[in-house]
């Protein structure tokens, strides 16, 4: 019995190993292709994500757009079932890469892959079924503000944060060196 327990565990960390080696050149989009991030402005688990990619974006390849903000844009790429007053609204994180819509788990693993190791390995979890990366997904979006609450404050805003989102109208030159020196660039 302990041989198939071992047997398992092996071919689960072989599955990762491999997901982790390969899902993420399959998750990045092709070169120069724009990725928009939506998420709900009032979630603190979405706004840690946005956080999260933020502090880790090094390239600056993810833009970020509260959903509520943004309901006409993401109509006009093809998501407005997710945008406030849609169907599905405020159910998941949105990406928008090109002209492809991705949610719930595909957003997140392909953001994930985006970034420098090791949190890109976490797109290994793409390896897993859809359905089952989506069940898990749905439960925790389910219970997202009682666990983790609603937002009445937030990160006090860098003009280096404030220019990864979409509707920032700074200056972008500053913004941009402010960012090259932070991440130890010229």
């Amino acid at each position: 019995m302990w041989l198939l327990v071992l047997l398992g565990c092996v071919v689960v960390l072989a599955v990762f190993v491999y997901g982790a080696l390969t899902a993420a050149p399959r998750l990045e989009p092709a070169p120069g292709t724009e990725s928009l991030l939506f998420f709900d402005g009032v979630c603190n688990l979405c706004d840690g994500f946005v956080n999260f990619v933020a502090d880790r974006d090094d390239k600056r390849r993810v833009r970020f757009g509260a959903i509520q903000r943004h309901a006409e844009l993401m109509r006009f790429k093809g998501a407005g079932r997710y945008a406030e007053g849609g169907a599905e609204a405020l159910s998941t994180l949105v990406l928008i890469q090109g002209d492809d819509v991705f949610v719930r788990s595909d957003a997140a693993l392909r953001v994930a892959a985006l970034l420098p190791p090791p949190a890109k390995y976490l797109a290994a979890f793409h390896v897993l079924p859809a359905p089952l990366r989506d069940a898990g997904y749905r439960l925790v979006t389910k219970y997202r503000y009682k666990i983790f609450g609603e937002a009445e404050s937030r990160r006090l805003p860098t003009e280096r944060f404030k220019s990864r989102f979409i509707d920032y109208e700074g200056d972008e030159e500053a913004a941009g060196a402010s960012w090259a020196a932070a991440a130890g660039g010229s």
